[in-house]
């Protein structure tokens, strides 16, 4: 592995202020690639490199977003979408308005990312999206009471990412995602109520870096357990 893989490529990574959206865009500009971090507080988390503040579900934000990435750095060569919300409530508790949210954050906002990156990537034939899902997402692992909504938008971005992987595949466009476990992150933490995390955001980013990376080039349509149980 080269330590400058990523020379000269443009990331764009939701979600960056933070836990593994953050812990991702350092690696990948360790690596040489040129990141631009969005989040609603980007430009206040000390990056050093584009930061540009929205709400990943906003349209607009993300029409910015790509906006303003490709004026000043180039068009979307790698695009991570991290940006995700939980809030642990049992079923009969969860309002409508507070399903569509979940649903807004961490499946909407990955939709409207892709979709925004992917004409370029078309038009260049080549790409990489790697997309946070969790082990919540995941049939098997055991579920903890209060994540349904959160393990069903997990899911549906699982389920996502396989079939946009078909659907770009002719274009030389690779999709994939990863569905961590227990990380070391404040939204653990928080969710959690203090349990200790398996494993840290650094591990999960380095995962996210190879699935980005020419050497994860065979690699389509998967998803990364990034679990031990």
């Amino acid at each position: 592995m080269s330590a400058f893989e990523l020379e000269g490529r443009v990331a764009i990574v939701t979600g960056a202020s933070s836990g593994i959206g953050r812990a991702t865009a350092e690696i990948l500009r360790s690596r040489g690639a040129i990141v631009a971090a969005f989040a609603r507080r980007a430009s206040e988390a000390g990056l050093e490199m584009l930061t540009i503040d929205g709400d990943v579900s906003d349209p607009a934000a993300i029409e910015r977003l790509f906006t303003e990435t490709e004026s000043k750095l180039g068009d979307c060569d790698i695009l991570v979408n991290c940006a995700g919300m939980i809030d642990p409530k049992i079923l009969t508790e969860v309002t409508p308005e507070e399903w569509d949210r979940m649903f807004a954050v961490n499946v909407r906002g990955t939709y409207l990312a892709s979709r925004r990156a992917l004409p370029s990537m078309i038009a260049r034939r080549a790409g990489a999206i790697v997309n946070v899902a969790s082990i919540s997402g995941v049939p098997g692992p055991e579920k903890f009471p209060g994540w349904v909504s959160y393990c069903a938008s997990k899911a549906a971005v699982i389920g996502m990412t396989e079939a946009l992987a078909v659907e770009v595949k002719q274009f030389g466009i690779r999709v994939n995602s990863v569905s961590p476990g227990s990380v070391d992150t404040k939204m653990w933490a928080e969710a959690s109520g203090g349990a200790p995390a398996a494993m840290t955001a650094g591990e999960v980013a380095e995962v996210i870096c190879f699935l980005a990376s020419d050497r994860a080039r065979a690699v389509n349509g998967q998803d990364v357990h990034v679990y031990s149980s």
